[in-house]
């Protein structure tokens, strides 16, 4: 089974080794999966790591020796690929060696500067609008073909832009980039509520029951 950790339960999963209280779901999903799926690292890990998207409160870097420590039990040896090279090799159809690598490094996290603006100008457009200039401007930028990754990264950027109900937040265009990574390959994405919620089929959120529910199921498995 392959699986992606997003930072969140990656986190929780390392301050519940590092013994902080209040994660002890985490540290029970991290045994279910050793053994049972291959979760591997990813440059927007690096990236979150070492420049956090979601607010100051976490200090840089502080996580990440025992971020290694979960990753070296549960990666299987792999990285993720670089979205770039993911979403070229995707001309050829989708492939899990075309997402996976043995080769990655904790000090080269992910380059979103192609996409630097994009939310800001879908913002507030309706959907069909928004996922045409996101599709048009992703093209452009990237060079890319209407690959899986154009297009699942144009439907989550417009599906966020379009949603009047709902604050944007400084992470939303690395969720969407991630996604759109390595949701096409996966057969769990471990996220949190709200982009599970834009993703339903193979995606599990970050609530404790949720994260219990899992568990069980892993161990059932």
């Amino acid at each position: 089974m392959l699986v992606y950790l997003d930072q969140n339960h990656a986190s929780r999963m390392a301050k519940h080794l590092l013994g902080q209280r209040g994660h002890e779901a985490f540290g029970r999903l991290f045994l279910a999966l050793k053994g049972r799926a291959i979760a591997p690292p990813s440059p927007f890990h690096v990236l979150e790591t070492l420049f956090p998207q979601r607010g100051p409160e976490e200090k840089a870097g502080y996580l990440l020796p025992a971020l290694k420590e979960v990753f070296a039990a549960l990666s299987g040896g792999y990285w993720v690929r670089p979205w770039q090279e993911v979403a070229a090799r995707q001309r050829r159809g989708l492939h899990r060696e075309d997402l996976l690598s043995e080769e990655g490094s904790w000090e080269a996290p992910a380059d979103l500067s192609p996409f630097k603006g994009l939310p800001e100008a879908l913002r507030g457009l309706p959907y069909g609008e928004a996922h045409a200039l996101a599709l048009k401007e992703i093209r452009e930028r990237t060079g890319l073909e209407e690959v899986p990754f154009v297009r699942l990264l144009a439907r989550l950027l417009a599906r966020m832009a379009s949603d009047r109900h709902r604050r944007p937040r400084p992470s939303d265009l690395l969720d969407a980039v991630m996604a759109a990574t390595v949701y096409p390959y996966v057969d769990l994405l471990l996220t949190d509520r709200y982009l599970r919620g834009l993703l339903p089929e193979k995606s599990v959120g970050g609530r404790r029951k949720e994260v219990e529910a899992l568990v069980r199921r892993l161990e059932g498995e």
